[in-house]
């Protein structure tokens, strides 16, 4: 009954925590992994999560294949609705919440670490960016299979019928964390310090085939999918810091120290760190940092005789940590979604550490009270010894008190400090807005700031936040943003020079040939843009837009075939945008096909109601080609009333008054 009740109170409390994110939208990379990403739309497009097509079409760099069939099924129920994919990750949270004490349970024996536990890990406010940014649920789904597999196999051990059906769905667990995300690959080193710490060294070597074997043989399969099989070319592009080892491995130390001190100290968040190499172990920052870890070292090697559960989970920590050590080089070598699986092994000690202080401060009150007593009645002896007075009920209260407030005001301050971090994440204007004010060196976030002001057509302001990025970072991303704002204003040569810069980086940019074509339409040069839409489509065979935008420019070669054909290859690969349906529609209805064309436009307007140009070609149609002046009168006012100030609204309303008058 008492375990039922925690994990109620420790699921209900990752729940109130983290609520208010239900009214966020979507933010930071689900623009690509969701909103942008029609790849999960289709369930037709399941079986390319086993093929190399994954990584064109899933907007995830790395083999993540368990996210994106998760993205399937919240996009089947919820569609683009941001609410539903943030219940995911919210219950995905309080699921891991519950694991962390079931976990506890197996491992400890006193029932207050494993609350405890459950109730910093559901509050902390560390972990906002893995709950609010739906692309990073890889850390909830990779936590939460990590955590049960590691349950199964302990409750595997203790008898045969357990064993036989436990393991193997540890085993299929634990492959489904690894799908999840990499960091999991830590899992048999996190068994193998547990049988060390509480069990001995024969009975280790005893188990090794028997518990110790399936792991291994999952981690090589993995191993062999993720780097061999269904490994990304574009991984290359990352390096380490100044292209170094070196100077990665002396930069580390200082991101531990940071990530240590956010821990204990969670009041400044930022959503992308910018962190200063560390070039030379004489530098006061490695200096500092490696003695801080040292320290922690011998005290986790001292705490082994003391406590082996702080032991071990103060090696949790550092191991389940170490895969974002950028030893492989990753997009980011630092993030506080990193410390999701390692807050774990935080979460424990901290119970410990405060089990601890409550143990002194009982012992401190007991103290208290029996010097209290013996001041009053004087001591009782037997044979010499003293015996001390036990605490009175007004004790027995004190240290109640203390332990509530031990539970209560950090769960309570933790919560506050996650539920103001959660509207940070309300929408992606507020929260780049931010991270820029709170990280103004920050490259990403200007430019991820100038693209929202690109997309709300505020093009001067996307212009400079652009060339704040560049400034901080030539990265070719950038210089793509900032072409796309130089097109928009319609300066093409500048545009030009920009996307020249990306090719030089990266020629294989399908969307960097497909705005090059966009610009050489522009000039006049159609056979010049249709050449680059053709090399984008070759580069991502499934991209709509160089589609769409090849078969307006054969529409403007007068090829209406051909631009018939681009049309239904763009509707095929995204089929909800009217713009490719009334397109193909004009050319039906160039080619004498009005029938056709009047259906395909009718799909336009099914699709975006206030879509004028749709009304306008509609009325053209009925007009000129179907003589039903009704229907071209209907239309043509559609087209007034969505659209009353369009620069060719003169013209309509100077035709409504000829039709009226002639009729």
């Amino acid at each position: 009954m008492t375990r039922i009740l925690h994990l109620s109170l420790i699921s209900a409390l990752a729940v109130i925590a983290f609520l208010n994110s239900l009214n966020n939208t979507f933010v930071y990379d689900d623009v690509f992994t969701i909103t942008s990403n029609y790849f999960i739309r289709d369930w037709g497009n399941f079986s390319a999560l086993f093929t190399d097509e994954y990584f064109n079409s899933s907007g995830e760099v790395t083999y993540r294949p368990v996210v994106t069939l998760s993205y399937f099924i919240d996009y089947s129920i919820w569609h683009l609705n941001p609410v539903g994919f943030h219940l995911t990750n919210l219950l995905l949270h309080a699921v891991c919440a519950a694991l962390v004490y079931l976990l506890l349970s197996f491992v400890v024996k006193n029932s207050t670490i494993p609350f405890l536990s459950g109730i910093f890990f559901a509050s902390h406010p560390i972990l906002t960016e893995a709950v609010n940014g739906v692309s990073y649920r890889e850390d909830l789904l990779a936590t939460v299979f990590f955590l049960v597999s590691i349950v199964l196999c302990l409750q595997s051990r203790k008898h045969f019928r357990t064993y036989i059906f436990l393991y193997p769905c540890s085993l299929i667990s634990y492959l489904l964390a690894l799908c999840s995300k990499e960091m999991a690959i830590t899992l048999p080193v996190i068994l193998f310090i547990f049988d060390r710490v509480f069990h001995d060294a024969d009975r280790t070597k005893r188990d090794t085939m028997k518990y110790y074997l399936g792991f291994i043989l999952v981690s090589g399969f993995y191993l062999f999918v993720r780097f061999v099989w269904f490994h990304n070319p574009a991984e290359k592009q990352l390096q380490y810091p100044d292209k170094s080892f070196l100077v990665n491995v002396l930069t580390m130390p200082k991101i531990i120290g940071s990530y240590i001190k956010l821990l204990f100290f969670p009041v400044s968040f930022n959503a992308d760190y910018t962190i200063l190499s560390t070039k030379t172990p004489l530098a006061a920052a490695f200096i500092c940092s490696i003695a801080f870890l040292i320290t922690l070292g011998v005290i986790t090697f001292r705490m082994y005789r003391h406590s082996k559960c702080v032991s071990f989970f103060m090696l949790w920590f550092f191991i389940t940590l170490s895969p974002t050590l950028n030893i492989i080089p990753i997009a980011n070598i630092m993030a506080e979604r990193y410390l999701y699986l390692p807050s774990v092994g935080f979460c424990a000690t901290l119970s410990c550490i405060f089990l601890e202080i409550r143990r002194l401060v009982g012992v401190f009150i007991s103290e208290k009270a029996w010097k209290a007593g013996t001041r009053k009645t004087g001591s009782l002896s037997i044979s010499g010894s003293h015996l001390p007075t036990p605490p009175n009920n007004n004790s027995h209260r004190q240290l109640f008190l203390c332990i509530t407030c031990l539970t209560v005001v950090p769960a309570f301050l933790y919560s506050l400090s996650a539920m103001k971090r959660n509207r940070s994440w309300r929408d992606p204007f507020t929260f780049w807005s931010k991270t820029v004010e709170v990280a103004p060196k920050s490259s990403r976030a200007h430019n991820n700031l100038g693209m929202i002001y690109l997309q709300e057509g505020k093009t001067d302001l996307a212009i400079r936040e652009f060339q704040a990025a560049i400034a901080i970072e030539s990265d070719p991303e950038y210089h793509h943003n900032l072409g796309m704002a130089y097109q928009k204003e319609g300066r093409r040569d500048e545009a030009l020079n920009e996307y020249h810069r990306v090719l030089a980086v990266n020629p294989n940019s399908a969307i960097t040939h497909n705005n090059i074509g966009n610009v050489f339409v522009d000039k006049g040069q159609i056979d010049e843009g249709i050449l680059k839409f053709k090399e984008a489509i070759r580069l991502k065979s499934r991209y709509y837009d160089a589609h769409f935008n090849l078969g307006l420019a054969y529409f403007r070669k007068g090829l209406l075939d051909a631009s018939l054909d681009e049309f239904k290859l763009a509707i095929s690969y995204e089929p909800d945008h009217a713009e490719a349906y009334s397109c193909l529609g004009t050319v039906y209805a160039n080619k004498g096909l009005f029938d056709k064309a009047i259906g395909e436009i009718e799909k336009a307007l099914q699709l975006r109601p206030d879509y004028s140009t749709a009304y306008k070609n509609l009325g053209i149609i009925y007009l000129n080609h179907k003589k039903d002046v009704q229907k071209a009168l209907y239309f043509f006012h559609e087209f007034l009333r969505v659209d009353p100030k369009n620069k060719e609204a003169e013209a309509v309303r100077k035709t409504i008054k000829e039709l009226q008058v002639s009729h």
